[in-house]
């Protein structure tokens, strides 16, 4: 049996540890006993009935905790026509209605100059060694498009191409669409839409098929700051894939489900940085840590082991302090080994220049 059946099993539980909390949360209501206190008359009667109430009042404390972290971490859930659960996920995309976004599956997009926008984009990469395909996100920096409709057209249209807009390449970058494939999207405050030019290439299974179309339905709701159905389709009336027809897609319920287990929100592929070096970004790894190394060629120049402000299935944020490197090019190798064997279970690579 693998880890990850294991972190399934895992999760499952924690899940319905969750939804149990919830569930009791809504059926206490302490308030009816606090007037039956309040209206007693024997002193014995009340210090009992105090002692009831603390009880409960604490009871519903726990819940609430419990309730505040399911919200916390997998969002208020929403339902799409498809039928398919579609949480309000914390972070860029924000929450259906355009609430504020905060930071679940990611930090909020970076602060940059007015007249620029951080173009959220979420690309088809290697995964570990069970999901051979998932999303890891970067974000590019381009003037603003100016509207909602503009922002989600550019995003998609870029994460088609598989750009980074960094001028270099994102490790281990899959290309699920034709070369020339363009979208035309249209935004309500209750779903989106994209129209492919073309459908994608044959010969994916079907759960590469599936994270590919999830890579245009992350991308579209993080640019649109809306966690709504996103309705795929192909101009034409064609599938989109072999086995994946037209249709309205949305996130997973949980994230761990499409995304890699690491990546690097700092220095961003291609970067150029000052020494000292801080890397920065999100990991949802098995005991809350992984490992890793700068390399200067093929020569390891650093290494150490990093742990994530929470364990999986919940996205921690994590640090890591390179010190005071001589200018020149760098590769930053992060790295999740198997708690079965040893081996490599995911990992991925930023190159970056030291000014």
């Amino acid at each position: 049996m693998s880890d990850m059946d294991d972190l399934g099993r895992f999760r499952s539980f924690e899940e319905g540890v969750r939804m149990s909390l919830h569930d009791k949360a809504d059926q206490i209501n302490p308030s009816h006993r606090l007037d039956a206190i309040l209206d007693a008359e024997a002193p014995a009667r009340r210090r009992t009935g105090y002692w009831i109430a603390g009880v409960a009042a604490m009871f519903v404390l726990v819940a609430a905790l419990g309730v505040g972290y399911l919200l916390g971490n997998n969002g208020m859930r929403t339902t799409t026509s498809s039928g398919a659960a579609a949480p309000a996920q914390k972070d860029e995309a924000g929450t259906k209605g355009g609430a504020t976004p905060s930071t679940a599956a990611g930090p909020q997009t970076p602060t940059v100059a007015a007249g620029t926008w951080a173009m959220p984009l979420y690309q088809v990469v290697t995964g570990t060694s069970v999901q051979p395909w998932l999303l890891s996100r970067t974000f590019v920096s381009l003037p603003d498009p100016g509207d909602r409709t503009a922002r989600v057209q550019a995003a998609v249209n870029a994460a088609l191409a598989g750009g980074s807009g960094s001028g270099s390449a994102v490790y281990g970058l899959q290309k699920p669409w034709l070369a020339g494939t363009t979208a035309t999207v249209t935004t309500t405050d209750t779903q989106l839409g994209i129209v492919l030019s073309q459908p994608g290439v044959t010969g994916l299974s079907a759960d590469q098929q599936r994270i590919a179309v999830q890579s245009l339905v992350w991308t579209a709701t993080a640019a649109a700051q809306l966690n709504v159905g996103v309705h795929v389709e192909v101009a034409g009336g064609q599938a989109i894939f072999a086995t994946k027809p037209a249709g309205t897609y949305s996130r997973p319920s949980t994230s761990y489900t499409d995304l890699v287990p690491i990546w690097v929100d700092s220095p961003a592929p291609g970067a150029t940085v000052s020494s000292p070096v801080t890397v920065t970004g999100q990991a949802c790894v098995f005991e809350a840590q992984f490992q890793w190394q700068l390399l200067q060629g093929t020569a390891v120049v650093g290494a150490g082991s990093a742990s994530p402000t929470s364990g999986c299935p919940t996205q921690g944020s994590y640090s890591i302090s390179l010190g005071t490197r001589p200018a020149g090019t760098y590769t930053l190798r992060v790295y999740e080994l198997s708690m079965k064997d040893g081996s490599v279970f995911y990992e991925t690579r930023v190159t970056f220049t030291v000014a």
